[in-house]
């Protein structure tokens, strides 16, 4: 039999080399660290630095993602645009939100907001956004045209929606989607084609002042 002074001073090293490989496991995590193979597999397509070069998210921005849903982009967001800067994360799925908020919690974000939007409306503050941001979530819209119309007030005078759309089976095509932004008072600025091997385009629009 050992000593007890022994076995305690087992048990604690055998403790304290479980803590220490569980914190450097966590540190290499972090709040960019997809929640799971999906996000790793959407990320792989839509690299999020990339993603947000083209359309010019930069340090001190406050922008809206609209179908945020748990997450994926806004904490890529959040880290962007940093403290000075803002982020809505605006969902129609309470749940969704709920864990967005968590996950905000978890990794110390304090600069994002949930917003329960609705079906056409999704409730953005007016007049403070620098950057409209929807990204894998168009397709889903019941209204796309009467949704981001009531977004656009939510935009500054030179405010910018950007979408990324899948292309192909499931997407909308180019010239709908220009067409039903045209309707809603968008006007095109360009067409980011630089994921088209990964089936999607970026639209970049800007408030159309004549409507």
């Amino acid at each position: 039999m050992y000593p007890k002074k022994h076995v305690i001073l087992f048990i604690f090293l055998t403790f304290l080399i479980a803590s220490t490989a569980a914190h450097s496991v966590q540190e290499q995590k972090s709040v960019l660290t997809p929640d799971n193979a999906n996000e790793a597999r959407l990320n792989r397509l839509q690299p999020p630095e990339q993603v947000m070069d083209a359309i010019g998210v930069v340090s001190g921005m406050v922008v809206a993602e609209i179908g945020a849903g748990r997450g994926r982009y806004v904490v890529q967001l959040a880290v962007r645009v940093g403290e000075s800067g803002k982020v809505y994360a605006e969902d129609i799925d309470a749940k969704a939100l709920r864990y967005l908020e968590k996950r905000c919690d978890r990794w110390g974000l304090e600069n994002v907001e949930t917003i329960l939007g609705e079906v056409t409306n999704p409730k953005l503050p007016e007049g403070k956004l620098d950057l409209i941001f929807i990204i894998s979530a168009y397709h889903h819209f019941a209204d796309p045209v009467a949704l981001l119309r009531n977004a656009r007030s939510a935009l500054k005078p030179d405010g910018k929606l950007a979408i990324g759309e899948w292309l192909g089976r499931g997407g909308t095509p180019p010239k709908k989607l220009e067409s039903q932004m045209n309707a809603a008072g968008y006007k095109l600025e360009r067409i980011e084609t630089f994921l088209k091997a990964n089936n999607m385009y970026i639209y970049v629009f800007c408030i159309n002042d004549t409507q």
